[in-house]
């Protein structure tokens, strides 16, 4: 069978949108590549038959309607080549290797034969249907704050949780319960189909909303892995819904960005304490531990 791989190369506030958008035009995988200069390169794959052409032309459209959200999507460019299903399929398979995050997390896709060790906690994720799978310096570092801000019996939000891993994660950490709140649509499935996976479906509850505006109750962590510019606005929410000394962990934050994020944070009342990053491609990512005082 021939596949389109459908190559689009954007700015990073775009990227996870444009990525949404893929799945909604039914990509049958999608892949995220860093690129200097603050873009991202997205892949991803679709039969090659008839659609494809239309397919792309929406994504331009799509892409055309940016600037009038307040989202800068350049350079915006898309390319299209035909590539052959085996070639395809074991050239994606290389790319997700099983990998090792923090002192005990193995993240591994479904088709890998894996035995992992007594201390590991392992996850199992198809990479490339949702944002999230471990790949992505952002996901590495929430996880690893994760490891030692979530302890057992705790309750837990994850907003913004694409594939679930991080709400996976908690509770293999020994969270009582978590929250996994995710606005689009098209990922909510993918979340139900991993927390099924790995065992943890019952302790999650998924819910489709816009951070924690309609939760209630308090958590012992609240953890985001999403753009600055939606972190922000949820800090104030995060002061009042947090126990006592409560965490929050925040990833998908730039380097340039993290002066920001720790002023906003210390005026409502958090004392960061610790700052995690991880470069990729000439990209400096980082995640913030805070604790809430008063």
């Amino acid at each position: 069978m021939h596949w389109a791989q459908l190559t689009i190369t954007t700015s990073q506030e775009a990227a996870e949108a444009v990525a949404n958008y893929l799945f909604e035009l039914k990509a049958r995988g999608v892949e995220f590549k860093d690129c200097p200069a603050s873009t991202t390169r997205i892949i991803a794959y679709y039969p090659l038959d008839d659609s494809v052409g239309a397919k792309v032309q929406q994504l331009r459209d799509f892409l055309a309607q940016f600037p009038a959200w307040g989202i800068t999507p350049q350079p915006a460019q898309v390319s299209l080549k035909q590539v052959e299903s085996e070639a395809w399929e074991e050239a994606w398979k290389a790319v997700f290797p099983p990998q090792r995050i923090g002192k005990r997390f193995l993240i591994a896709p479904t088709w890998e034969d894996i035995a992992p060790a007594e201390a590991d906690i392992l996850i199992r994720l198809d990479p490339g249907m949702a944002f999230g799978t471990g790949y992505h310096p952002t996901t590495r570092l929430s996880l690893e704050l994760l490891e030692d801000a979530v302890k057992p019996n705790h309750y837990v939000a994850d907003i913004g949780t694409g594939s679930g891993i991080l709400a996976i994660a908690a509770v293999k950490l020994g969270a009582k319960h978590v929250d996994a709140i995710e606005l689009d649509a098209t990922a909510i499935p993918v979340a139900a189909s991993n927390f099924r996976k790995n065992g943890v479906n019952t302790q999650v509850r998924l819910l489709q909303g816009d951070g924690l505006k309609a939760q209630q109750g308090t958590y012992h962590v609240i953890v985001g892995n999403i753009l600055t510019k939606v972190l922000l606005p949820l800090i104030p929410d995060c002061a009042s819904r947090l126990h006592s000394e409560g965490h929050v962990i925040f990833s998908g934050i730039l380097e340039t960005e993290l002066r920001q994020v720790k002023s906003v944070l210390e005026a409502r009342g958090f004392q960061c304490l610790q700052v995690a990053l991880e470069a990729e491609d000439d990209i400096t990512w980082v995640a913030v531990l805070a604790r809430r005082l008063f």
